[in-house]
């Protein structure tokens, strides 16, 4: 585990830590440039793009230890590197919601990302850690706005080598994530 240093921030409203992947600069430019082919308004995310492997916990205040924990039954982690190929433009999200996901997703299926979560869910539980199941779709949400159409939009693949996790602390109300300590995927 490799740990990053915490940064001077604002109050957000909550934490929200969570396992992602985050796209290298060359794969979210690709990304952004997929991302045009909507021909949307809505603002663009890059500065928060990832793709969401295990949600942890919500909490108003960073419990000291809490990076330490939550790290200690990844060490010796030994989970392949996988390949993603994203190419759909598409909405999450239940409809009655006005701001919804607007996400870049697969249309091919790909099992690898949902495997890393099942991982590293039980690694946590094993440690007595009591984090709720989750289940993958792999995506990377680009923004929040009205539905894109229905049947989606197809956009030149997006090819991404995930080789590495990284826990964040999503500062909510501020639309920052701050990185806490990253893995690499063998």
């Amino acid at each position: 585990m490799q740990q990053d240093a915490p940064q001077a921030q604002e109050t957000p409203r909550e934490h929200f830590l969570l396992f992602v992947a985050i796209p290298p600069p060359d794969v979210a430019a690709r990304i952004e440039a997929a991302w045009q082919f909507a021909d949307r308004r809505d603002r663009f995310r890059r500065a928060t793009l990832h793709m969401t492997i295990l949600p942890v916990i919500r909490t108003p205040q960073l419990a000291p230890g809490m990076v330490q924990a939550l790290g200690r039954p990844l060490e010796g982690l030994d989970f392949p590197a996988f390949d993603l190929v994203l190419d759909q433009l598409t909405t999450f999200g239940p409809p009655r919601r006005r701001d919804r996901p607007l996400v870049l997703a697969g249309q091919q299926e790909n099992p690898a990302p949902d495997a890393l979560c099942q991982a590293l869910w039980q690694r946590l539980v094993r440690a007595g850690l009591g984090v709720a199941r989750h289940r993958v779709t792999p995506h990377v949400t680009l923004a929040y706005g009205k539905p894109l159409p229905p049947q989606g939009i197809a956009v030149p693949p997006v090819h991404w080598r995930v080789d590495q996790l990284t826990l964040i602390d999503s500062l909510q109300g501020l639309g920052r994530h701050v990185p806490l300590a990253r893995w690499r995927l063998g």
